[in-house]
């Protein structure tokens, strides 16, 4: 067989075994009017907005402008610019001692003339300020069939004592696309007794995925980050967020501005695919940043 044979043979393959969810076609509505077309209302809420974060504000901001979508967004970290975030995250001189949410939502909400809001009180550290932060309405249109809700959480975050928050709240509630974040921090080594244990460290801090978890209509269709991976609801000894600080955290495990930049990439596809297409054909991406490297996990058909 030739090459190219084999890779259309790889190709219609792929394409059987894979499968497409119709977020319109899992959503219910009222059946008393007829609809010719629909729109989509995404509700988002980001949490954190850090290395990870700050790239995911950008893209998704200017995707929501390019798609000219009715939305909302709540960007939620209390956290405080330092001198040190300059070098890798989204921040400015004139940011430093503000607080990071604030910042970018100010700054894309002008820049693309978006309804994004902050929340940068407290950490999300449980259920009720999560159901609170998803319960504002203020610019959700109300009244129109033609509108499809979804809400939309978004974790940015380094902890799992977070991501637990999250996975409750995505079992409560009735419809949500949750998608997480995660990537590896690069591992520092202090007095290297060999060259392989430096290669060791320089090669580090490239890898990541994204994992997606969407409900629709109480009914689990693709798995959360938490249920992907067991151990983040087995840490029970994870330190809530308002007791250590990210700076703390990154400073053991430092991020690669690469990585976070890759990680924003992965988790805008989904998206980007949503707002297109209305649909999500991937459950998990998976990436190597230094070998320029990135690969969907298609949901199986059953």
């Amino acid at each position: 067989m030739t090459s190219n044979k084999l890779r259309l043979v790889i190709v219609l393959w792929r394409t059987k075994m894979t499968t497409k969810i119709d977020v319109f076609k899992h959503i219910k509505y009222d059946t008393n009017y007829f609809v010719s077309k629909r729109t989509l209302y995404p509700y988002i809420v980001q949490i954190g907005t850090g290395g990870n974060g700050t790239y995911i504000l950008q893209q998704l901001a200017q995707m929501l402008a390019s798609f000219n979508l009715p939305h909302s967004y709540i960007a939620c970290d209390p956290d405080i610019c330092e001198a040190k975030n300059l070098r890798n995250q989204l921040f400015i001189e004139a940011d430093v001692g503000k607080k990071k949410a604030d910042v970018l939502a100010r700054r894309y909400s002008a820049h693309y003339k978006l309804n994004i809001a902050s929340y940068s009180n407290q950490f999300v550290e449980n259920m009720e300020t999560l159901k609170n932060l998803f319960s504002n309405t203020d610019h959700t249109p109300v009244g129109y069939n033609d509108i499809v809700h979804l809400p939309i959480l978004i974790g940015a975050v380094d902890n799992n004592y977070s991501r637990r928050i999250m996975h409750e709240y995505f079992k409560q509630a009735d419809n949500l696309l949750y998608l997480d974040c995660g990537i590896e921090g690069v591992s520092l080594v202090d007095n290297a007794s060999s060259e392989e244990e430096l290669e060791k460290s320089r090669n580090s801090g490239y890898t990541g995925q994204v994992v997606a978890g969407l409900k629709l209509n109480g009914k689990t269709l693709l798995e959360p980050v938490a249920s992907v991976f067991p151990d983040i609801l087995d840490d029970q000894d994870e330190i809530a967020p308002s007791e250590l600080s990210c700076s703390t955290v990154v400073a053991s495990e430092p991020q690669r501005v690469i990585t976070n930049r890759f990680a924003a990439m992965a988790l805008c596809s989904f998206l980007n695919e949503l707002f297109e297409t209305h649909s999500i054909t991937k459950h998990q991406v998976l990436f190597h940043a230094k070998k320029s490297y990135m690969r969907a996990k298609p949901i199986p058909s059953e």
